[in-house]
């Protein structure tokens, strides 16, 4: 049996919830492979993974704004599955967990959390729920370790997640964990010794935790009896009886729709038509078609919209640089100098005579307009999309209006229509009642369920308390330190960066200033080829994911990142200046051994540890090594293409179409 030392987080499934369609991602443990060509969506998967874990916002691409809806993630919290579902165009709204899988939602009742502390519900906040579902301690970081009196800050779970996912922009960043930042970067720090058992109160928060969780415990209980003493007083039946009694009930529903079925089809032959049926008919469906226009019609103007807004945003950026050149232009007299916005060469002299005459106010002036139109646009669209939904829902009654009609027409034109009728009206009255009973049952079931649940709730407590107890004898004992932890870690650093390998590996380590690796004796942010700080960033994760592993930490046991192969032969443009190119070259980054290493060790990593552990990487790039294409396709769980091409979506939303 596999024993995680640490919190197990893994993510199970992603939903997209679309007005047409679903659009679906399975994960499993391990490792996991998104890849394929630019603008297709792959970081959209995970930025909506970081979203339903409780981050503040998500970035939405035209598609999913055209086409989605809401969003849900199936997940595993130490061997418990919940369903977390969140409106992805309103984020301030509260957020639902339901306690099954996607499939079984519709089986229990939902608990509602606030989307961050600032907007809580009854039950909480959805870090609490996080924090609590990975038994891991609610405490209060301080914000000035080095001072008696310090203020202090609740530690949450974004806090955690920072040390689990890389984006793109984090991936190589030389201010990694916000370094510049003071007030964030010294949470950052107070979080990885929380993580490792480095605090000083470690013990005193572990009691503390272990009291919470077992006056939690009291609390379920006594919910539990008295629930449960209400519900033999009702003489509500027992969960098997009530599954039992819904399976039935299903059948038989099944049974006369079969017959209901049968009966339509001896009574659809040809007779005199109805006119006045058939007349309704006709305009029912001149209106069905009218809706549809309509329909594409708001659907086209939203997709205009959307693109003129994204032209307002670049034209903002573009006058926002020509202030920023007014107010900032050198006087140049004898150089040649670059246009910021085409980058062709202007002599000195012209540079001067085109922008000395200018001064900045009438172009803020115009950025202010351009960004008025903006949020007009934002409002137009949110209207629109309002508008499609109201049309969708009139398209589908319509739709059904016309069906029973139709439905109507054949069974007036038998000869023997009225037996028919009768019988056919009995099975649905029928019908009607297994439907209303079928509800009543399934609204038992829930019943059952929610008391189940506070079972189930009250054993992992139970469970949770004895690992809180195990945990705190063993810090009692054997209290991690500084040291250890930090030599730990380097040493997995060390494993990585030999392995890929990079030149002169020497001088690994853990700063025990700033918590962040050190390569060649040299701060990691003093690196200043960027391909050497993504291979250090990517190994830093990786090394803390595999020392937690080994070791009782309140790490979660995963790691996400976008772009392992940023600086690394794959860099894009807006990211170039960033990095230094010629440092780039010299540590030989563009050899594409190095991309093919890193996905090696990754295979190599989870094939042995999966053995033992319970864990999961979930990795984005453009493409594959080629000479491990082969080997690595069972870890692909989904890959994309801008052209179609078998086995591969055209994006994440793969009905949606073609950008002009």
């Amino acid at each position: 049996m596999k024993k995680n030392l640490s919190p197990k987080l893994i993510i199970n499934k992603l939903i997209l919830v679309g007005r047409e369609k679903d659009y679906q991602i399975n994960f499993s443990k391990g490792l996991n492979i998104i890849y394929g060509d630019s603008d297709t969506g792959k970081s959209s998967i995970l930025n909506l993974i970081d979203y339903l874990l409780g981050a503040s916002e998500v970035a939405l691409y035209d598609e999913i704004e055209m086409h989605g809806k809401y969003a849900l993630l199936e997940l595993d919290l130490n061997g418990e599955t919940y369903t977390i579902k969140r409106d992805i165009f309103d984020n301030n709204a509260l957020v639902e967990v339901f306690p099954s899988t996607i499939e079984r939602m519709a089986q229990v009742f939902p608990k509602e959390y606030g989307p961050h502390p600032r907007k809580e519900s009854i039950n909480g906040h959805l870090s609490q729920f996080l924090l609590n579902s990975l038994n891991i301690p609610l405490v209060k970081l301080k914000q000035a370790p080095s001072k008696a009196d310090s203020k202090m800050a609740p530690l949450s779970f974004r806090d955690l997640f920072k040390f689990c996912y890389l984006d793109q922009d984090e991936v190589g960043n030389k201010d990694i964990l916000d370094q510049k930042n003071f007030s964030v970067f010294v949470k950052n720090k107070e979080t990885f010794k929380f993580m490792h058992h480095l605090l000083d109160d470690k013990i005193t928060v572990l009691q503390e935790e272990i009291g919470e969780k077992n006056r939690s415990k009291q609390s379920i209980n006594q919910q539990f009896t008295i629930i449960t003493s209400f519900l033999r007083e009702a003489r509500l039946e027992t969960s098997e009886s009530l599954e039992f009694k819904l399976s039935d009930l299903k059948d038989s529903l099944r049974l006369i729709d079969l017959e209901i079925s049968e009966i339509t089809h001896v009574m659809k032959f040809n007779n005199e038509q109805d006119e006045e049926l058939r007349r309704l008919i006709i305009v029912k469906q001149s209106y069905l078609d009218d809706l549809t226009m309509n329909k594409l019609y708001k659907e086209t103007q939203i997709d205009q919209n959307l693109r003129l807004k994204k032209d307002y945003q670049q034209d903002i950026e573009k006058l926002s640089a020509s202030v920023e050149v007014i107010k900032k232009m050198p006087n140049h007299e004898l150089n040649h100098v670059n246009c910021p916005i085409c980058d062709s060469e202007l002599k000195a002299a012209r540079f001067n005579e085109l922008f000395s005459h200018y001064d900045s106010s009438a172009i803020e002036h115009e950025i202010k307009s351009l960004r008025n139109r903006d949020k007009e646009l934002a409002l137009l669209i949110e209207q629109d999309r309002g508008n499609i939904f109201a049309l969708v829902s009139d398209i589908e009654t319509n739709k059904e209006e016309i069906f029973k009609a139709k439905q109507l027409l054949d069974i007036q034109t038998k000869e023997f229509v009225s037996p028919y009728i009768t019988q056919r009206d009995i099975l649905s009255t029928r019908k009607g009642e297994i439907s209303e009973e079928i509800k009543r049952v399934e609204y038992l079931l829930k019943l059952r369920n929610q008391v189940n649940e506070l079972t189930i709730r009250s054993e992992q407590l139970a469970s949770q308390i004895d690992e809180l107890l195990a945990k705190l004898e063993h810090l009692t004992n054997n209290a991690p330190s500084m040291d250890g932890v930090l030599g730990s870690i380097g040493d997995y650093l060390n494993d990585f960066l030999t392995r890929i390998p990079i030149k002169n590996a020497y001088g690994i380590s853990i700063s025990k200033n700033t918590l962040l690796p050190i390569v060649r004796e040299k701060d990691y942010t003093k690196l200043t080829s960027g391909g050497l700080r993504t291979l250090v960033s990517v190994g830093y994760l990786l090394s803390i994911l595999r020392n937690s592993l080994h070791s009782e930490t309140n790490y979660p046991s995963i790691v996400m990142i976008d772009t392992v192969g940023k600086y690394i032969g794959k860099t894009k443009s807006k990211y170039q200046e960033l990095t230094d190119q010629s440092e780039d070259i010299v540590e030989g980054l563009n050899d594409p051994l190095k991309y093919n290493n890193i996905f090696a060790y990754l295979k190599e990593m989870c094939d042995q540890l999966l053995e033992t552990y319970d864990f999961q990487i979930i990795i984005v790039d453009n493409d594959l090594p080629e000479n491990l294409e082969d080997q690595l396709e069972q870890y692909v769980v989904k890959k994309f293409s801008v052209v179609p091409r078998e086995g591969y979506d055209i994006g994440l939303v793969n009905n949606a179409k073609p950008r002009r």
